[in-house]
């Protein structure tokens, strides 16, 4: 008996020869691909491996394109590179990566990592991984968070989701999914970051057998395989603009065409939409509709990144850590410093990343410090991390969209949202001791705006005292 499959992905012979043997010896069946095609073919069939090494670097099909193409492929990728910088690493994530290792790989660390990666797939496979991770903090933006899913879960709105990478706009979505009448109908997520841009249409709305080359067999496409349930689009500022518009007309009318087909069929699907962009900026630069863009407003919510809600990170990494390994693992209070005093560039795919780290070197229950900042230090963000500190300046927050016009139609479950943002921007504006500048970076808004909104609040000052 096996302990699972893995794949091999790289152009580099003596490499795979090396891991085969390796791997081979922990009692893995081992697949090999020589370039980025032939793992494409591997990660789709029917019954894919259970995680891949993937090399980065690689003539042809690169390592992030395969990422971008693997469509809903359950493998865990672990991406391999000796060309390692801070967006190879952030954009890996972004796509959907298990994780991130430099070449030459220390067996040591890849080993446990294969591990657990294998052990999630089989997870996922078996349908025990079913349910969303719980949102996990106190701090007030958190809090708020968990109000918005309370209180717009139930109604059957498209919400779009603001917020940087890694910071668990998924994990969102799907609360929301379940606080709603459809949440035993399908949740089903895609990744428009994942999915080529010719393809975007089929992989929406479906296709017929003969629509266009390689259309071998009729597909059904995400709206139909979520009807009557939610469907999340994450990175939709990735979407192009003619797919966009046909979004737009199915948001408002309920209905799809599908590729190849001249006769539109009705679907009942809720959107819930996310993304790390400035999507109205994308507006203004002619790369997102402006219609879209509204149409998505009724319901927006901004998560905040890990530094902002400083007080959350200890708990936060003690569900993660229960979350990688069975063991009992406990933070000192140096850990706790240090997993503190990091402003986690990553936010909470970064954090979960490093804890698997930390698991795999950690001696007995305690963990103590000095591992935390290795591991953090190891971890290709902290070279982000390291040049925000020198020149002691604070990433760019992402802006909070604003509001959509009061005189635009919108449904009667909407008429509160502007009692939902006052309540959130007083919240934080409360646990920040009415300090303005901070109380903006919370909230990824710039001070003007956020001085704007209190004025309209009634308040008088609005300058940090």
């Amino acid at each position: 008996m096996t302990h699972g499959s893995i794949l091999i992905v790289d152009d580099d012979p003596s490499f795979r020869f090396a891991m085969r043997k390796s791997l081979a010896r922990l009692g893995y069946d081992i697949a090999e691909a020589q370039s980025g095609q032939e793992a494409l073919s591997a990660l789709g069939r029917s019954e894919p491996p259970d995680a891949a090494l993937l090399d980065l670097r690689m003539e042809g099909i690169d390592g992030l394109t395969v990422l971008r193409r693997r469509g809903s492929c359950p493998t865990r990728i672990i991406v391999l590179t000796g060309h390692g910088t801070v967006q190879a690493a952030v954009d890996a994530m972004r796509l959907g990566a298990f994780s991130f290792l430099e070449k030459p790989v220390d067996t040591e660390v890849l080993r446990p990592l294969l591990a657990q990666a294998v052990a999630e797939t089989q997870r996922a496979r078996s349908g025990n991984d079913s349910s969303a991770p719980r949102i996990v903090g106190t701090s007030a933006v958190i809090e708020q968070v968990r109000r918005f899913i309370a209180r717009v879960g139930p109604t059957d709105e498209t919400v779009a989701i603001y917020g940087e990478t890694g910071t668990g706009k998924e994990v969102v979505a799907q609360h929301l999914h379940l606080a709603s009448p459809r949440a035993k109908r399908p949740f089903v997520a895609l990744n428009a970051a994942c999915v080529p841009r010719e393809l975007f249409e089929s992989e929406l709305f479906g296709h017929k057998k003969g629509a266009f080359t390689g259309a071998t067999a009729d597909r059904s496409g995400l709206f139909r395989d979520a009807n009557g349930g939610t469907l999340f689009i994450d990175e939709l500022g990735e979407l192009p603009l003619d797919s966009q518009a046909k979004l737009l007309r199915a948001l408002e009318t309920r209905q799809i065409r599908t590729v190849g087909d001249n006769k539109e069929t009705p679907v009942d699907v809720r959107i819930v939409a996310a993304t790390n962009r400035d999507l109205l900026a994308e507006v203004r630069a002619g790369r997102f509709r402006e219609d879209l863009y509204y149409r998505l407003q009724v319901l927006p919510v901004v998560l905040p990144p890990l530094r902002a809600r400083l007080d959350d990170i200890v708990p936060l990494a003690e569900e993660l850590m229960q979350r990688v390994t069975p063991q009992r693992r406990v933070f000192t209070a140096d850990a706790r410093t240090a997993l503190e005093s990091y402003d986690w560039p990553g936010n909470v795919r970064e954090l979960l990343n490093v804890l698997r780290r930390v698991s795999l070197f950690a001696e007995g229950e305690a963990i103590d410090g000095a591992l935390v900042r290795r591991m953090i230090s190891a971890s290709v963000f902290a070279q982000a991390h390291a040049e925000r500190q020198e020149q002691r300046v604070m990433p760019t927050p992402l802006r909070v969209p604003e509001p959509i016009p009061h005189d635009l139609p919108v449904k009667p479950t909407v008429t509160n949202l502007a009692d939902v943002e006052r309540q959130h921007i007083e919240s934080v504006l409360q646990s920040m001791d009415h300090n303005i500048t901070r109380t903006a970076i919370a909230l990824g808004i710039d001070r003007r705006t956020l001085q704007r909104k209190l004025r309209a609040y009634g308040y008088a000052a609005t300058g940090d005292d």
